[in-house]
């Protein structure tokens, strides 16, 4: 039985003379590709409608790993996402690339994923936005860390010094060093306190160092052009 799901377009690329290979995000099968056939000639209603950023319903069929797309029409209009803001569309699109696995939806992660869309369609503070979605999807790959105890169980002193291990979580050092945290940073932290320019920017470094392990050593490229964009202004 084929069935309609909600989706969105994570990448894009032209295929052969006139279709699109599509990565598509989706809440029931999770990340995987489809071919868009006749997608790119200028009259078919997909053309306009398989963007990033924009809520679909699809069906799609196939029993290997590219499957063909049978069906794609507008589930609610695009998010809005201009500037920084698009740009950090595509960093939150490139993490979930990179990853997820294929065919192996995760619970939670699509809502998660559209709520973050929405925050930024809506103009709302980007770095937090950001970060939150990157602990967010840690947490639904089990790769989440306790923000309130160190690597030997104790909680988080307020007068400590801590650095971050990945995979590992705090550990306490005897003085405040370079990339430590005080125990009352990270207490703030824990209840997701970005209120200061200094708790973003603590919270950037844990953040950017978590998730360090499972990205690989290939640079987010969404990182680069997001640099270019600062550098341009």
């Amino acid at each position: 039985m084929i069935t309609v799901e909600p989706a969105f377009v994570l990448h894009r690329w032209p295929f052969q003379d006139s279709s699109l290979l599509v990565e598509l995000f989706t809440q029931q099968q999770g990340r995987y590709r489809v071919v868009a056939k006749g997608a790119r000639r200028p009259k078919s209603p997909w053309r306009a409608i398989l963007q990033p950023f924009t809520a679909l319903l699809v069906t799609s069929q196939g029993r290997h790993e590219l499957q063909t797309l049978r069906h794609a029409e507008l589930a609610q209009a695009s998010y809005p996402l201009t500037g920084t803001g698009l740009y950090s569309g595509f960093y939150v699109n490139e993490l979930v690339q990179r990853l997820t696995s294929q065919y192996q939806p995760v619970d939670g992660l699509f809502d998660d994923y559209q709520a973050t869309l929405e925050r930024l369609g809506h103009g709302e503070a980007i770095e937090p936005v950001l970060r939150e979605f990157e602990w967010r999807l840690l947490c639904h790959l089990g790769h989440g860390f306790d923000w309130c105890s160190d690597s030997n169980d104790d909680a988080i002193a307020a007068d400590g010094h801590y650095q971050f291990v990945a995979e590992h979580g705090f550990w306490r050092v005897a003085e405040a060093q370079r990339n430590s945290y005080s125990g009352a940073t990270l207490q703030r932290l824990a209840a997701f306190d970005l209120s200061e320019p200094s708790l973003l920017q603590a919270m950037k470094h844990i953040m950017r160092h978590a998730l360090m392990p499972y990205l690989g050593d290939q640079p987010l490229r969404s990182r680069e052009l997001f640099s270019q964009l600062k550098r341009n202004h």
